[in-house]
């Protein structure tokens, strides 16, 4: 039996000497690393350009997991040289190279940026290959995002690159990933499937480290099936692999599923060994998504040990983390456990807000699901319906050709005919295009407000039931705390309808425009004090930068509105202790209000897409803060019906700039 297997005093001695061997592997490279990096600038001098451009880039590849800091060195190293280089077109997957550990150190973000400006430089260049490594990269943002269609939606499209230009090395990539989108997913079945296609293609092709990794994930689905025998061996498979090939990441996660297996067992105790070793590695080579995964673990561990104090500590490094870094499938596992842990130590308010941050993100994350899912039936939608009218104008045609040559003047009358009913069809099809279009942005609009208005309505009925039967037991500062939850999730309430009523006004052109001279100066100090609490809660800084007296014929309703809600954007898409610049300033006969923040910033495709679409769009705040996406829209309409100009710029991780100019009549 593989209880007994477990017990046995050989399996213990490999195992001491698996780790031993892992920690002299992570000794070496940390020794030799600053030895090695100044041989290699040396060796360097010697090669021409093309040479040392190859050279760098297989030496960040290599070190992505032993020294992934060195790598990036030698990214840039590489980028530098690329970008002095007029015939060299490797950038992309250089760029690449930089999400993939960026994505490992935990630092998503930036990750996406690289994969995204990858994307942007292989379309430029029409490199097929790295416009699929940029798809396959960008899925497995998703997938650490919890986004599961849209993991897949990439990846299958990378797959299918891969497949007709016949890079069977990227086909086993996107096999791999596709696996573990069905592992999570519990569809054990498909799961299995590609990893033993992935496995295959990498082993015809000698790839050690690429079999290794297919070898683990096969390992993890046995397990999930409660095969542990079969998970055990195929674990012990995959260990030679990774030695050989110095896959030390992949060592880790043979320790994390050995634990695994522990733990079903009842071994408690070895289970907690094997978890510590999978961190120590993880810890060792910055793999911040391991790290994560076993903080979890442990805390879970330690609770079903009744170590209370223990689990608390680790699930609270897991939920600080996975926050800090985006792993919202990490979090909600954290969120699940406190609220566990919490319930056992009779915090009930605490298990209480948990359980509350669980659903929350849970409803979150498969809103977007549903998003996603329902895009895809349209695409597949609109692409039947392409393929019937093709086929039935191919029908006409065919018809019209055999009675050409017997019914000539006939001939004529039906085209005149056939001419009329298409314009006419065309024309009700773009009447019935519009109305459906506009009915999906109604549809959209309610699901928005039935979404926002959840949450903070969830929130007011729970914590007035709590207070209710719970009044007599709360001590005053627990009173007060949830007092003052409802007064903020009332103001929640209140700044939704508002836009949602102003917003309606301006679609029915209501409102009335009365301009007055406006003091420009006392209305930006108005309306930072306002924003103040908001923006201290994230260490952000608002500053206003006009002369005091300065004047503007306006309406001030409308100015306060479009300020109003450019001020709650930039201190929303803010990174934390930065700052939020309001400016304002006369020339020309005009008026110009300036909104500035140094935020995560927009892709020009986007800015685009907010200029010319009417549709309301929605995107989550640096805090993971809520939104309609009705403020924007209502500073559109509005500067409109003022007759005034809203401009944008920005850059993607470099803050935006939101400009409104009024003209003086």
């Amino acid at each position: 039996m593989i209880y007994s297997l477990f017990n046995t005093g050989l399996f213990m001695l490999m195992n001491k000497l698996r780790i031993l061997f892992i920690f002299s592997l992570l000794i070496a490279a940390t020794v030799f690393s600053s030895q090695k990096k100044d041989s290699i600038l040396t060796a360097l001098e010697k090669m021409n350009e093309k040479e040392q451009i190859n050279h760098l880039k297989d030496l960040c590849w290599d070190n992505r997991s032993i020294n992934p800091n060195l790598a990036i060195q030698y990214a840039k190293m590489a980028l530098e040289k690329i970008d002095k280089s007029v015939n060299d077109r490797s950038k992309s997957e250089v760029l690449n190279f930089l999400g993939v550990i960026y994505g490992n150190l935990g630092n998503l973000d930036s990750a996406f940026y690289y994969y995204q400006y990858a994307m942007d430089v292989a379309a430029e260049l029409m490199d097929s290959t790295q416009i699929a490594y940029s798809l396959n990269n960008l899925g497995d943002y998703y997938y650490k995002s919890a986004l599961y269609s849209a993991a897949l939606e990439k990846i299958f499209e990378a797959y299918g690159i891969f497949e007709t230009i016949g890079d069977r090395r990227g086909m086993a990539y996107t096999l791999n990933d596709i696996g573990e989108i069905y592992l999570v997913q519990k569809d054990y079945e498909k799961a299995l499937d590609n990893f033993l296609r992935s496995g295959d293609i990498r082993k015809s092709r000698d790839d050690e480290r690429g079999y290794a990794k297919s070898l683990i994930n096969l390992g993890r689905v046995y397990f999930a099936e409660k095969k542990y025998d079969t998970a055990l061996k195929t674990f012990e498979d995959a260990e030679p692999y990774c030695r050989n090939s110095g896959y030390i990441k992949g060592l880790s996660w043979i320790q994390a599923g050995v634990g695994d297996i522990y733990f079903e067992l009842g071994e408690y105790d070895l289970a907690l060994k094997n978890k510590f070793r999978a961190l120590d590695i993880d810890n060792q080579i910055g793999n911040k998504y391991g790290q994560i995964i076993n903080y979890n673990k442990l805390g879970y561990l330690y609770l079903k040990l009744s170590d209370l104090g223990k689990a608390e500590e680790y699930l609270n490094k897991a939920k600080m983390e996975s926050r800090l870094t985006g792993h919202l499938d990490q979090l909600m596992i954290s969120y699940n456990h406190l609220k566990d842990l919490y319930y056992l130590k009779k915090n009930y308010k605490k298990a209480f807000l948990f359980m509350g941050d669980f659903s929350s993100l849970r409803d979150s994350i498969y809103s977007q699901e549903n998003q996603n899912k329902i895009a895809d039936l349209q695409t597949a939608f609109f692409n039947e319906r392409k393929i019937r009218e093709n086929e039935l104008l191919k029908k006409d045609i065919e018809i019209q050709k055999s009675t050409r040559n017997f019914f000539v003047a006939l001939f004529f009358l039906i085209t005149l005919a056939i001419i009329f009913l298409i314009s006419k069809y065309k024309s009700a099809q773009k009447h019935n295009q519009l109305l459906n279009e506009l009915n999906e942005s109604k549809d959209k609009l309610f699901s928005i407000i039935a979404h926002d208005l959840k949450s903070p309505f969830s929130a007011l009925s729970s914590i007035s039931q709590f207070l209710q039967t719970e009044y007599d037991n709360l001590e005053e500062n627990d009173k007060r705390e949830l007092i003052y939850s409802i007064a903020s999730s009332s103001e929640d309430i209140q700044k939704l309808l508002n836009d949602l009523l102003n917003w309606a006004r301006s679609q029915r052109g209501v409102i009335q425009i009365r301009k007055s001279p406006l003091n420009i100066n006392d209305l930006l100090v108005s309306l930072s004090d306002t924003y103040k609490f908001f923006a201290k809660n994230k260490d952000i800084s608002i500053k206003v930068q006009s002369r005091d007296g300065m004047t503007a014929n306006a309406d001030k309703f409308i100015i306060e509105t479009i300020i109003g809600n450019l001020l709650n954007n930039a201190v929303k898409f803010s990174h934390r202790h930065s700052e939020v610049i309001l400016s304002a300033k006369q020339e020309n006969n005009r008026t110009i209000i300036s909104v500035r923040d140094h935020g995560t910033g927009m892709p020009k495709k986007l800015i685009d897409e907010i200029n010319t679409s009417e549709k309301v769009m929605i995107t989550k705040g640096t805090g993971n803060e809520e939104g309609t996406g009705l403020g924007l829209a209502l500073c559109k309409d509005f500067s409109r019906l003022h007759n005034a100009e809203l401009q944008i710029e920005s850059e993607s991780g470099k803050g935006s700039l939101f400009t409104l100019i009024i003209p003086d009549n």
